[in-house]
């Protein structure tokens, strides 16, 4: 098929414009992560904290909460309860306690629930994935 110029010129002009466009990029899916097995950790279960966060081991510094939190920066792992004792809580954590009282726990990468997530279900404790040592918000959904 042989197309006249004055077509050719059009049709040139218009796929130039649409390769002119700015690509808009659509929002990034955040990804999750199950990290539950079954258990509890005494120290939490007995105070009767619906989540915690542990600096490191099991046996080692711990913060618990019972509300949703948004911004993890202001909270610091109890004094007295082993290494990372009085350390921020945020970023500095590497294992999740969800209590049996809430459907699920979520810690976030980010502030305000936002990012990467790792997440287990009540009566649950697990390492964190996406959120070791970058826990930033906690949100629980009872």
């Amino acid at each position: 098929m042989k197309m006249n110029r004055k077509a050719a010129g059009a049709l040139l002009a218009v796929g130039m414009a649409v390769g002119a466009m700015p690509l808009v990029a659509s929002p990034a899916q955040a990804a999750s992560k199950y990290v539950g097995t079954n258990g509890n950790e005494s120290r939490c279960y007995s105070k009767g904290y619906y989540v915690c966060f542990y600096y490191s081991t099991w046996s080692e510094a711990y913060w618990g909460g019972f509300n949703d939190n948004a911004n993890l920066g202001d909270n610091y792992f109890k004094s007295g309860t082993g290494s990372g004792a009085g350390q921020v809580v945020r970023n500095n954590s590497r294992k999740i306690q969800c209590d049996s009282w809430a459907v699920s726990c979520e810690s976030y990468y980010s502030p305000s629930y936002a990012g990467n997530f790792d997440y287990l279900y009540g009566g649950e404790r697990g390492e964190l994935y996406y959120t070791w040592n970058n826990n930033a918000s906690v949100r629980i959904i009872g």
